[in-house]
C-alpha cells in the first residue's frame, strides 16, 4: 500500500567548531536556503552566540528520511562556507531532531 509522504519540522542546530568559530549567520542562511530548495524543502534559522538554530520543514516517506535531509541542508551550508576557506565542514556540529510530525 502506498502513503503518501508526510510533513516533518526538523530542528538543526549548527555549533560552534573546535576553534570557537560560529559561520556567519547571513551567509549560512543563504546557503541553506539553496541547499533547501535544491532538496524541495525550506529552512528558516536564527542565531545566538552559541549556536545557529534553524528550522526545516521537508515531505518525506519517513522521519529517518527527514532528518537525513534536514542534515543535509545544514551540512551543505556549512560546506559552502568551508569552500571560502572559513570554516571546515564538520559533521559532528550539526545535530538534528523531529520537532513535530504532521499528517499530510
Amino acid at each position: 500500500m502506498y502513503e503518501p509522504p508526510s510533513r516533518y519540522n526538523i530542528i538543526v542546530t549548527v555549533a560552534r567548531d573546535d576553534g570557537g568559530r560560529l559561520p556567519d549567520p547571513v551567509t549560512f542562511a543563504v546557503a541553506a536556503d539553496e541547499a533547501a530548495w535544491r532538496r524541495s524543502a525550506s529552512m528558516v534559522s536564527t542565531h545566538t552566540a552559541d549556536q545557529i538554530i534553524g528550522i526545516v520543514t521537508v515531505y518525506a516517506p519517513d522521519q529517518y528520511a527527514a532528518v537525513a535531509i534536514a542534515r543535509a541542508v545544514a551540512l551543505d551550508a556549512l560546506r559552502h562556507q568551508g569552500a571560502s576557506g572559513d570554516l571546515p565542514a564538520d559533521d559532528a556540529r550539526v545535530q538534528a531532531e523531529v520537532q513535530r510530525a504532521s499528517a499530510a
